[in-house]
């Protein structure tokens, strides 16, 4: 049986990672993308993976995002930032939550996290705050990467196992072509593929009212502001979390370099104050109420005398109405599948949810994660 031919519109981590996958099956594949690989949300993420999450399939998620992650910095020398992750717990609620990722992490046959009381969260970290703390979570194999050089490892693989990757080329329009679908892009030539795969990220809702399939989606802005430290501290500072999923916006902060580190408010739910915004014409400066949250929570989190704060930058978190990714084929046509809504997560969730977007495409259902078929982009909700 042959393989169907396959366009993906989007270069990010999750569309890269599509094509990816889809060449390695046997494919066709063209990506289409309107400016270059990581030129949207990928490009503009604190870059954090983890495997610390409060459901089975997210966990699962992440186990393979990582394990791909080792593959590629062995074989393509992607640098990985392995500094460590903390999550804190304020309360025994959070312990017992703690207590419930570490079980699911062995049901996956992971290196489990494991949980650590202040006193040792004082060993990693001697200026961090730490009275009003029960315990934390703590994985040293996570960390931080770089998004555009992992989109461009990404791409080097794809187009290795056969993969065409368009850059600067829009997708301007859509129509049938002898029951395949025809994408007219503003470079002239149009791109004819069986399969259609909208991975494109902010712009998914734009591109899906193109091929005539919503994606709606809630782009909601996050920023990011610079920390310098006076002077380098003698211990690396790990991506530490307040966030705990289900609760209130919290802070985050990491080590970037030997005197600098970068911080935000994280949360994986859409916020009615910051609305939605257009990923042509979203704000690009930090705003001061922005700066002062940040700076307030590090200070009071991380005791170093004289720290610095300077405007970073802004990306967006592109959010599904029920806060679930959005991946599969539509029942209307599945020869469209979505792939997107990953909110915050893009970076981690792309990496190896792409290969689920590119298993539908290819298979019709998602054998790597079986529990993918939860994101079908016509669940009830979701609009």
């Amino acid at each position: 049986m042959s393989k169907p031919s396959i366009a993906v519109i989007g270069a990010g981590v999750a569309g890269l990672s599509t094509a990816l996958h889809a060449a390695e099956l046997g494919c066709e594949v063209t990506v289409i993308e309107r400016g270059h690989p990581a030129s949207g949300s990928s490009g503009l993420s604190a870059g954090v993976f983890n495997i610390n999450s409060t459901e089975l399939l997210q966990v699962e998620v992440r186990v393979k995002t990582r394990d791909l992650l080792d593959k590629f910095e062995r074989e393509n020398d992607l640098h990985l930032a392995r500094i460590g992750y903390l999550r804190l717990a304020k309360k025994d609620a959070h312990v017992k939550m703690f207590e419930e990722v570490i079980a699911l992490q062995r049901e996956l046959g992971a290196e489990p996290s494991q949980i650590v009381d202040p006193a040792r969260v004082k060993e990693l970290v001697p200026d961090l705050r730490t009275d009003d703390i029960l315990a934390a979570i703590h994985n040293p194999r996570d960390g931080h990467m770089d998004g555009p050089l992992l989109c461009g490892v990404l791409a080097e693989r794809a187009e290795a196992e056969g993969a065409t990757v368009l850059h600067r080329t829009r997708v301007t329009g859509h129509e049938p072509a002898a029951g395949r679908h025809r994408l007219l892009t503003d470079a002239g030539a149009a791109v004819d593929a069986d399969i259609v795969v909208n991975a494109a990220g902010p712009w998914a809702m734009e591109v899906g009212e193109l091929l005539g399939h919503p994606f709606p989606l809630v782009n909601q802005l996050h920023e990011v502001i610079k920390v310098k430290l006076p002077e380098a501290v003698d211990y690396t500072v790990p991506m530490v979390q307040e966030y705990i999923p289900g609760e209130e916006e919290a802070g985050y902060f990491r080590q970037d370099g030997p005197q600098s580190m970068i911080a935000g408010m994280h949360t994986y739910a859409a916020l009615d104050k910051l609305g939605s915004a257009d990923p042509e014409t979203y704000q690009k400066s930090v705003t001061w109420d922005t700066w002062e949250a940040v700076a307030k929570h590090v200070s009071n989190r991380l005791q170093v005398e004289g720290l610095g704060f300077e405007t970073g930058w802004t990306g967006l978190y592109p959010i599904s109405a029920d806060g679930e990714y959005v991946v599969g084929p539509y029942e209307a046509d599945p020869t469209v599948i979505a792939c997107g809504g990953f909110g915050g997560q893009g970076l981690t969730a792309g990496v190896s949810v792409g290969p689920v977007a590119a298993e539908w495409a290819v298979y019709g259902e998602p054998r790597g994660l079986p529990g993918a078929v939860a994101w079908s982009p016509d669940r009830e909700g979701l609009r």
